[in-house]
């Protein structure tokens, strides 16, 4: 796994996993890409805070979140039913 610091430009997942995938276009393309500005311990998981320059959200762009923190958990926390959490990647 890629470690990820402050200053990455990254792309987060809304749904890494099921039926929606990595889609980076189609209808089923929802993620958001930004600027990793630091990191924050929130309901017991270390997490990114990223400062979202780019939305997308059934393959259309979407500025819902554009300008706004948001904090998915650190790559490699365990999931409550199973895995590691991977939604983010370096760009």
């Amino acid at each position: 796994m890629v470690d990820i610091v402050i200053g990455d430009r990254v792309r987060s997942f809304d749904f890494a996993n099921g039926e929606y995938g990595r889609d980076l276009d189609g209808e089923r393309a929802c993620y958001a890409e930004g600027e990793i500005v630091g990191f924050d311990h929130i309901e017991g998981c270390d997490r990114y805070r990223i400062l979202v320059d780019r939305g997308v959200f059934g393959g259309e762009d979407c500025d819902r979140q554009v300008g706004r923190l948001i904090t998915p958990p650190v790559n490699g926390t365990p999931k409550s039913f199973g895995g590691v959490c991977d939604f983010v990647e370096c760009l």
